[in-house]
């Protein structure tokens, strides 16, 4: 256990110095930068205070699920559920609330609770029976959606407590609380990925899990974990959507998988496991999101945007595997 640790330590040691292991995230950051300036210049209202915190708010929900997308990715596995998980817990919420009459400190931590379990049952069969993730989330997703569905009978149900409204319109300190939450997901994330033991071993898992095993990592408990604190994050951006709403519907959070993945790689993670960032992935995050919103303001069709950000992921995932051939080379 010493020898990894020292190992990994000195491996963080040398990525802070070697400029060259931060290509990635330069090469997203110079990317947003020529975004910013390009609809600065050719999409109307865009290059303005108003709007640069209003599309703080909106990603809000992606990044605080990206950052748990992160850690799962870098230990080499992937969750495709995490938008019908966003939808369900949405739904619960406010149908517990609204119909069972649970206060809402009850009724959040049930849906936690629940997206918890979803997350073991996923590591569980990862772990025991090595089904691999992009298999059981893949079913997960349709399962989570029509349970979702189920459960509300396809209805839109609310109206919640107005007080809830705090969660999404609320401000403190002159910036929306759904900012706030996602300045102290994303700081949390970073200190859990580069201060600590939990954070190194996530590295050590992805990139070499029969290594990592031999030295005492618990590669089985790493896999779980990462996989219940990306359920857990997608829930509690369901039931900030809610607050957003004031309702809980099926359908939120559908294709929402697909930005907070497409962030996360374009942001430099590897698909491969064992490499990335949380500063990459935020920027992945807001590359995605200004993309979107400069395309809207410009007036081009949402579809556009689509095509647009396949193109991207498409992109990345081949950039990622140039530098990781470089890299071997």
């Amino acid at each position: 256990m010493a020898t990894d640790v020292s190992v990994t330590t000195q491996q963080a040691n040398r990525h802070k110095l070697d400029l060259s292991s931060w290509r990635a995230e330069i090469g997203v950051a110079i990317a947003l930068a020529f975004l910013v300036a390009v609809f600065s210049f050719t999409a109307p209202n865009f290059f303005s205070a108003e709007n640069f915190v209003t599309l703080m708010q909106q990603t809000s929900v992606i990044a605080i699920i990206a950052v748990g997308m992160t850690m799962v990715i870098i230990a080499g596995e992937i969750d495709l559920s995490v938008g019908a998980m966003v939808g369900l817990s949405g739904t619960l919420f406010a149908l517990l609330v609204v119909q069972a009459g649970l206060p809402m400190s009850v009724a959040c931590l049930a849906v936690l609770a629940l997206a918890a379990l979803v997350g073991c049952f996923t590591g569980m069969l990862r772990v025991v029976w090595a089904i691999p993730t992009f298999i059981t989330t893949l079913g997960l997703l349709s399962a989570l959606r029509g349970t979702a569905f189920y459960i509300s009978e396809g209805l839109t149900i609310g109206p919640l407590p107005s007080s809830l409204a705090f969660v999404w319109y609320g401000h403190v300190l002159g910036l929306p609380v759904p900012v706030w939450a996602m300045l102290i997901v994303i700081a949390t994330g970073w200190i859990v990925l580069t201060q600590t033991r939990f954070g190194r071993h996530i590295y050590a898992v992805g990139g070499n899990a029969v290594t990592a095993s031999r030295y005492g990592v618990r590669v089985g408990s790493l896999r779980i974990a990462v996989l219940v604190i990306v359920q857990l994050l997608a829930a509690l951006a369901g039931m900030m959507l809610v607050g957003r709403l004031n309702a809980g519907s099926a359908t939120v959070g559908e294709l929402m998988e697909l930005d907070v993945i497409a962030a996360v790689i374009v942001g430099g993670t590897s698909l491969n496991g064992g490499a990335g960032r949380i500063i990459g992935t935020i920027l992945g995050v807001f590359f995605v999101a200004v993309l979107r919103n400069g395309m809207v303001l410009n007036g081009l069709d949402p579809i556009i945007f689509l095509i647009a950000q396949g193109l991207v992921i498409i992109l990345a995932v081949w950039w990622s595997m140039l530098r990781r051939q470089q890299a071997a080379g």
